[in-house]
């Protein structure tokens, strides 16, 4: 970009001249380096494409992760239905994970273990007469 500047001599006489700088700050620098001290500097300021690109890199990047996020979620298959023969072995080690766990967890493996069964369309099992819903009294302080 070419500015027009305007600038007094030791003299006071009035002179003009043209300098190509980037910016009207980097002009204003150019010239001083010169030991010229304009009073005016004319000449439009380019105009400032850079944080319209950030803004529009920023916009294709989300862009971007939302297509990505939506083609996965499209892409997920749902968990498939098994077979008899499939259910009834998915029920007898149901029932033996259910058996095998402390008794302090077994609450909690049999409510997961349901929750896999009944995603898988087997139907769950019935609770265990030894498993008692746990007690959570201890995180509450009277």
């Amino acid at each position: 970009m070419i500015y027009r500047y305007l600038y007094q001599t030791k003299d006071n006489e009035n002179r003009e001249g043209e300098i190509k700088a980037k910016s009207r700050d980097e002009a204003y620098t150019l010239l001083r380096k010169q030991g010229i001290r304009p009073y005016r500097i004319i000449g439009e300021d380019p105009w400032n494409w850079r944080p319209w690109a950030i803004s529009l890199s920023y916009a294709v990047l989300v862009a971007a992760v939302v297509f990505l996020l939506w083609l996965n979620i499209k892409d997920s298959k749902p968990v498939t239905k098994v077979t008899p023969e499939e259910a009834a072995e998915l029920r007898i080690r149901a029932e033996e994970a259910v058996f095998r766990a402390p008794e302090a967890y077994r609450y909690h493996v049999w409510k997961s273990v349901n929750q896999r069964l009944v995603e898988r369309g087997v139907e769950p099992i019935e609770k265990p007469m030894a498993v008692d819903e746990p007690q959570d009294d201890f995180l509450f302080l009277k």
